[in-house]
């Protein structure tokens, strides 16, 4: 499995129990490129890239400000709700 494909299913799942993290997606969905763009270049100021939670955050941010991921997230987490 590809490790995007990885981190898409985590991050889905984590979506699934945690609401404030599915808000975050969600906003994230609603911006225009250049405002993920812009959250991305923030975080990468503020987070710490020598510290691994920091690290796996800048990450998280990275893949999900990508353009089409955010909604590819919630399509994914809408077909597991019908599944259950």
């Amino acid at each position: 499995m590809q490790q995007n494909e990885k981190s898409l299913d985590e991050i889905v799942k984590a979506c699934l129990t945690n609401t404030q993290f599915f808000g975050i997606i969600k906003d994230i969905s609603r911006m225009e490129n250049t405002k993920r763009y812009e959250l991305r270049r923030k975080a990468s100021i503020l987070l710490d890239k020598e510290n691994g939670i920091d690290r796996e955050a800048l990450r998280f941010y990275y893949l999900v400000t990508e353009e089409g991921v955010a909604e590819e997230i919630l399509r994914r987490i809408k077909l597991d709700e019908r599944k259950t």
